[in-house]
C-alpha cells in the first residue's frame, strides 16, 4: 500500500511537470498537436517483449508541421519504486496523398530505452515505418534495429477505428514481428470515448512470444498467451 501510494505521489508530480512543460511547448512552438498521457498497464511492452510489469506511466507527444515533413518527439515516464525506467522518442514522417481514400505515410525515428533496472539493459533503437491509411482496415509492416540489444526485425500488423453508438470508438488491432533471437503474435482491441480535449480509454489484448527471459537480459518475462491491460486519460491540445 506504502508503494502504490509513493508511485502514485510520483506520477502526479511527473503530470504536473509535463503539464507545464507542454504549456509552454505549445506557446514558444506552436506545434500542430500536443498530447498528454496517464495510466497504468500490468505490462508495458516493446516490440512483444514485457519492460515492466504493474506500473503506472505518464507520457508527452507533441507534433510539428515543417515544409515537406512532420516532426515529432515523446517520452514515457514509469514510476515504479522497483523499475524506473523511460522511453523517448523523436523522429520524421510524411504522408502522401493516393487519392481521396487512401495514403502512404512513412515515418523515421529513434528511440530511447533508458531502464533504471540492473536486470533490464538500456538501448536505442532506430525504427522506420510504412502504412496504408484509408477509412477501413490500416496495414503497416515498420523495421526495428536495436543497435545496444543486437536485435533486428520486422513487424507487420493490422487496424482499424470503429464508430460505435454515444461517442465510443473501438480499435482492434493484431501485429507479428520477427527478431534476431524470437518472434511473436499480439491482438488487442482499444475502447475509447472522446469527451472535449479528454480521452478516457481501456486496452485490453492477448500476446504470445518465443522470447526466453532467462537467456536475454531486457525483458521481465516471457509471454505465454500472457492478457496484457492498460486504462488511462489521453489530453490533446
Amino acid at each position: 500500500m506504502k508503494e502504490n501510494k509513493l508511485n502514485m505521489k510520483k506520477l502526479l508530480c511527473l503530470l504536473a511537470v509535463l503539464v507545464t512543460a507542454v504549456t509552454a511547448t505549445v506557446t514558444a512552438a506552436d506545434f500542430a498537436t500536443v498530447g498528454l498521457d496517464a495510466g497504468y498497464n500490468n505490462y508495458y511492452t516493446v516490440n512483444g517483449v514485457a519492460r515492466a510489469e504493474n506500473t503506472s506511466y505518464v507520457g508527452f507527444n507533441a507534433i510539428k508541421d515543417v515544409k515537406y515533413a512532420d516532426v515529432y518527439v515523446g517520452g514515457t515516464l514509469l514510476p515504479s519504486d522497483n523499475i524506473n525506467q523511460s522511453h523517448w522518442v523523436a523522429g520524421l514522417g510524411r504522408s502522401l496523398d493516393l487519392n481521396k481514400t487512401f495514403s502512404l505515410r512513412l515515418t523515421a525515428d529513434v528511440t530511447r530505452h533508458q531502464s533504471g533496472d540492473v536486470g533490464i539493459v538500456s538501448s536505442t533503437e532506430a525504427g522506420v515505418k510504412l502504412a496504408l491509411n484509408n477509412p477501413y482496415v490500416t496495414p503497416y509492416v515498420r523495421g526495428s534495429f536495436d543497435v545496444d540489444l543486437h536485435q533486428n526485425g520486422f513487424a507487420v500488423g493490422l487496424q482499424r477505428v470503429q464508430k460505435l453508438p454515444y461517442g465510443f470508438t473501438i480499435t482492434p488491432a493484431a501485429e507479428y514481428g520477427n527478431f534476431t533471437d524470437y518472434n511473436y503474435w499480439s491482438a488487442k482491441a482499444t475502447l475509447a470515448r472522446p469527451v472535449g480535449f479528454v480521452t478516457p480509454y481501456a486496452e485490453v489484448g492477448w500476446v504470445n512470444d518465443s522470447f526466453g527471459a532467462s537467456k536475454y537480459k531486457f525483458a521481465t518475462r516471457e509471454f505465454n498467451d500472457a492478457v496484457v491491460v492498460a486504462a488511462g486519460l489521453k489530453l490533446t491540445f
